[in-house]
Order: structure tokens, then C-alpha cells, then sequence
């Protein structure tokens, strides 16, 4: 589901949040990928999750206090049709395949086929606000909630850390079965 928030940020100022936490820039916090310079910059706070609008979700779904990305910087093609740009709908936060974490996907630099990335949203919001004395290598959600990349409600671990006291659930009935291969799409009848 693709909703136009453009006109949602489109004339806001830099977002500061209460506690303190300014907006970064990506290309600081990913090191490893060919980001362009100045061009997108995470919020701590001040946005929607994918599930806004979403009917008969949970009413924290419907706020507007999750962390987002923000593109500041475009080259000319980075425009539709109509000569509007493409920042915000390129950065959408959004559950990509099978996955159940939101992700941001990132476009190829300018030149530079096929290679585009994407990331989990709550990664990025852990390597952008949250320290990490320890050098874990895990971002794990204090609820196990994967929906929820909140920034309370993330922090680092190791991967014992984060697996402890996780329990795979298999479908328990027939019925059980055939709805989980429903909504992954297996069954398609």
C-alpha cells in the first residue's frame, strides 16, 4: 500500500525531538555503502509507520512519533512527470517480500546500476540513536514486537542475546496451516 505523505512533510522544519535527539545524516551511520553526501538524513521521531491508515490497527500505528528518513537532495531525473520529487515516496518506510520488518529502500546512485540496497528500518534507527559501547552486533526489539522500531523500544544484544527465549510456533491445526500459507502467499487458488 503506497500513500502520498509528501504533502505530510512537505513544509515542515527540522524535526528536534523532546529528549534531545537531532536528525543525522545517513551516510555518517552506513559507512559501508556509496551513499551521495548530504542527501538523506534519518528523524528521530516525527513520522508515520506503515501501518498509518491501515484499518482496525493498534492506535500506536495511527501517531505520528515513529523515525523516518527524509531525502534533501536530488538530481534532476529524481523527478516524476508532473516535475514533483520523488524524495518521500522513494523513502517510505515498508515491509518488502516475506519480511516482517519495515525497510527503506535505497536507490542506486546516479551512474551506478544495480546497486540499489535496502535496510531494516530498525537498524538504522539503532545505529543512528542508540549507543552501542559494547559493539553488539544485534538490534533487538525489548517486545519482540518486529513491527516496532521505536526507539525505546530497541537495543543492541548478541545473537544468544536475541534468540533467548524465542519459541518457533508451527501452525497447530489443519486450518491453522492453510491461513499461514494464505497470507505468505503460498496458496494462491
Amino acid at each position: 500500500m503506497v500513500r502520498n505523505q509528501l504533502s505530510l512533510w512537505e513544509e515542515e522544519e527540522i524535526f528536534i525531538d523532546p529528549d534531545g535527539l537531532k536528525p543525522r545524516k545517513v551516510e555518517e551511520i552506513i559507512t559501508d555503502k556509496n551513499l551521495p553526501e548530504d542527501t538523506y538524513i534519518i528523524y528521530p521521531s516525527g513520522g508515520f509507520h506503515p501501518f498509518y491508515g491501515v484499518p482496525n490497527t493498534l492506535p500506536i500505528y495511527q501517531k505520528k512519533i515513529w523515525p523516518f528518513l527524509r531525502r534533501i537532495k536530488f538530481t534532476e531525473h529524481g523527478r516524476n512527470r508532473r516535475g514533483r520529487s520523488l524524495n518521500l515516496l522513494q523513502l517510505n518506510c515498508d515491509f518488502m517480500g516475506s519480511v516482517n520488518y519495515p525497510r527503506i529502500n535505497f536507490a542506486a546512485p546516479a551512474g551506478k546500476k544495480n546497486q540499489g540496497w535496502d535496510a531494516k528500518m530498525h537498524r538504522l534507527v539503532a545505529l543512528a540513536f542508540i549507543p552501542n559501547p559494547e559493539n553488539k552486533s544485534h538490534v533487538m526489539h525489548r517486545n519482540d514486537d518486529q513491527t516496532n522500531f521505536l526507539i525505546n523500544n530497541l537495543k543492541w544484544g548478541t545473537s544468544s542475546e536475541n534468540n533467548k527465549g524465542k519459541i518457533v510456533r508451527r501452525p497447530d491445526t489443519v486450518e491453522d496451516k492453510y491461513k499461514n500459507m494464505t497470507l505468505q502467499g503460498i496458496i494462491k487458488g
